[in-house]
């Protein structure tokens, strides 16, 4: 079975996450293959899933207030960018502004992303759309590679890059932390930085949103196995797998599992080791921190950042936070 540099990534954290006699894990990365995308896309338009709908209201009402404070050209950059579909607030407001919007999106899922930027290419003449498909960090740097290579001027312009979807919830605190401080280190004093946070509330609210009726968000979850089945020769019974998400009121976040309906073993191609799994026993997929604005600030300071603006919706359920390099 031959494996290419992505896959053997992929099946080195894999190894390591199942081995863990703790708690087995796999990084939540991972399930965002071309069908996770899509399914993804599912789940953010269920009812149950607040956080699309409140972060796209307030991106619809304040857009033009969030771009006041940048006085230059804006070059947009979108870490996690999937469909793009909330981001075009931002296009329009932008395009009022200046003629043209220079936009990367970037996102590791690379067949879903070929499709979104040729949808956008052919909507609008006036944005200029460079796809790159790589995790967000080395995205950034090779969004300011090919700047630097078509020679734009980086005093002439404000790269805002914009980070939607409450991601920074998938990070653990501290990775948080040290992710932003990735974030900064490809900044200047004239970029800026818009994140969205899901906001603690009720467990009644959070809790369905990833337990949706419609099933979406179990296939999202159980399409991980699919995954490592196809692509790394492993023998999971699919069908022996529960999804399982529950908010965690200790760590404030809410945690999706695999579940195992009972005892059984499988193995990764290429490996010699027979992992085990015990009924009931659980595979950790993904985690989503809720902050609250004590929490927002205490990371955008330990980052390096200051914090400029917060812009909410009605019920302070979701924030998208402008955060400027210090």
């Amino acid at each position: 079975m031959h494996l290419d540099d992505n896959n053997e990534e992929f099946r080195t954290d894999i190894l390591k996450g199942l081995s863990n006699p703790v708690q087995k894990s796999i990084p939540s990365k991972y399930l965002y293959d071309s069908k996770g995308s899509h399914l993804f896309e599912q789940i953010t338009v269920q009812p149950e899933y607040y956080p699309t709908r409140t972060e796209n209201s307030i991106l619809e009402e304040y857009s033009t207030k969030i771009l006041q404070n940048i006085s230059k050209e804006i070059i947009l950059i979108e870490m996690g960018s999937g469909s793009s579909k909330k981001t075009k607030h931002l296009f329009d407001s932008i395009l009022k502004r200046q003629d043209k919007l220079y936009y990367f999106p970037i996102d590791i899922s690379f067949q879903f992303l070929d499709s979104v930027v040729t949808d956008l290419e052919t909507q609008n003449q006036n944005i200029r759309v460079k796809g790159i498909p790589n995790d967000y960090i080395n995205g950034i740097k090779d969004c300011n590679n090919i700047l630097f290579e078509n020679n734009f001027k980086f005093d002439s312009f404000s790269r805002l890059i914009v980070f939607f979807g409450s991601s920074i919830g998938n990070f653990e605190i501290d990775e948080a932390r040290d992710f932003l401080k990735a974030v900064r280190i490809s900044m200047n004093d004239k970029d800026f930085l818009l994140v969205g946070f899901d906001m603690i509330k009720d467990e009644f609210l959070i809790e369905p949103a990833y337990n949706d009726k419609a099933g979406f968000t179990a296939q999202f979850n159980l399409n991980l196995l699919d995954r490592m089945n196809r692509e790394l020769g492993c023998n999971f019974d699919i069908h022996e797998y529960v999804h399982s998400a529950f908010f965690n009121r200790k760590k404030d976040r809410i945690e999706m599992h695999l579940k195992s309906k009972s005892d059984q073993e499988f193995r990764i191609a290429g490996s010699d080791t027979i992992f085990q799994i015990s009924q009931d026993e659980t595979i950790h997929t993904e985690s989503s921190y809720k902050y609250n604005e004590k929490k927002i600030q205490e990371l955008a300071i330990r980052s390096g950042f200051s914090l400029e603006k917060i812009y909410s919706d009605n019920n302070n359920w979701f924030n998208l936070v402008m955060l400027k390099p210090c």
